[in-house]
């Protein structure tokens, strides 16, 4: 699924506040989620190792996950054991 700036894709880093992004690419299959190939400004968006990545369409939140390298988030279901949730954590 591609979100396109007609979506008024924003990403936020960890706790910080979200920026807008011209595009962001989601792939879904039945094990997994993947955040990849977001680009702002014309350039690609590189991701922290470990750092909580959101991606916002709007208002609403469409992906949460964890980045696994610099250019792919994995969703936070998959990326985190069952013991790293917390019970009253919102995803």
């Amino acid at each position: 699924m591609i979100i396109g700036k007609d979506k008024q894709p924003r990403l936020q880093l960890d706790d910080a506040a979200p920026l807008a992004v011209d595009a962001a690419e989601v792939r879904r299959d039945v094990e997994h989620s993947t955040l990849t190939n977001v680009v702002r400004d014309g350039a690609s968006v590189t991701f922290p190792p470990g750092a909580r990545v959101t991606l916002w369409a709007g208002p609403s939140v469409v992906f949460v996950g964890k980045a696994v390298d610099e250019h792919q988030v994995l969703d936070l279901i998959s990326s985190a054991g069952d013991d790293e949730l917390a019970d009253d954590g919102s995803i």
